[in-house]
């Protein structure tokens, strides 16, 4: 399996990099990123979350930014090391389009983030807000994903330039938003990566996380055969058609095993430090 023409690995977070805590084996990430140090060779994160998380989880393992790089809010926003290269902002006037429609919807939405870099906006409508005295707080775990979080009550405070929306339903696909989404002509300019773990992200059509990895590849130089890429979801099969060595968790969905063969699975499943190992295997130190 080793591989010493590899120059750039990129790995989805949630199900692929992190196990089902939420967490991931620390040491031997530690040995990847000093091994890829020394071969002067990069790590991407490539995700739907937001750069906040980001930093608080990898930035300890390189606070000069010489390895890791991210291509985050799926593809809206790329960053090589300390240097940010692109940024997808939605044009205000359809972030206020969506923020006026979601709460009329039928049903609503149980769970609305608006998101752009290091920020989080949570309209106080959504059940998923909730009030005890003057404490506000999300119900369930989305301060993981976004610690940052404010409470607002109305559009005019959101105050930096939103470059994804995030929805889901406890009880509901959200099939309906999606079909407004492709029938409005002003929305016209937002495509929804499909990750099929229930959970809807709004970002503009230019952005996805195989478009971030150009990004990079043109600023480093680096062919996408010289690539490879790790994910268990449907919005990482873009990212994994473009690089030439894709591999896939065995804990991925079904749809998404259809697209690659047995020789494309990590060694392990993502509770296995299975895209590590599999980094290991590929690397020749």
């Amino acid at each position: 399996m080793t591989n010493t023409n590899l120059r750039l690995f990129a790995a989805d977070m949630d199900g692929t990099l992190l196990d089902n805590d939420n967490a991931f084996n620390r040491r031997k990430f530690a040995e990847v990123i000093g091994i890829l140090r020394r071969q002067q060779k990069k790590f991407v994160i490539a995700t739907g979350n937001q750069t906040i998380r980001i930093n608080k989880m990898f930035l300890p393992f390189d606070s000069d930014g010489q390895v890791i790089s991210m291509v985050a809010e799926n593809g809206a926003f790329v960053q090589n090391g300390q240097n940010l290269l692109h940024q997808s902002i939605i044009d205000p006037i359809i972030t206020k389009r969506i923020y006026d429609l979601l709460p009329t919807l039928n049903p609503r939405p149980t769970l609305v983030v608006f998101a752009g870099k290091d920020a989080a906006f949570a309209p106080t409508w959504q059940e998923s807000v909730q009030v005890e005295g003057t404490r506000i707080f999300f119900a369930g775990t989305i301060d993981d994903f976004y610690p940052n979080w404010v409470p607002i009550k109305a559009f005019a405070e959101i105050n930096v330039p939103i470059d994804k929306i995030s929805l889901s339903w406890t009880n509901d696909s959200g099939q309906g938003f999606l079909d407004l989404l492709n029938s409005d002509p002003i929305l016209s300019g937002l495509r929804s990566p499909i990750s099929g773990f229930g959970a809807i992200d709004i970002v503009n059509k230019n952005a996805d996380k195989a478009s971030g990895l150009q990004l990079l590849a043109k600023e480093l130089q680096i062919r996408p055969e010289e690539m490879a890429a790790f994910g268990d979801g449907l919005n990482d099969l873009e990212m994994l058609q473009y690089v030439g060595h894709p591999y896939i968790m065995p804990n991925s969905q079904d749809e998404l095993k259809s697209y690659f063969n047995q020789d494309q699975y990590t060694v392990s499943d993502n509770n296995h430090d299975g895209v590590l190992d599999t980094i290991l295997k590929l690397l020749d130190d």
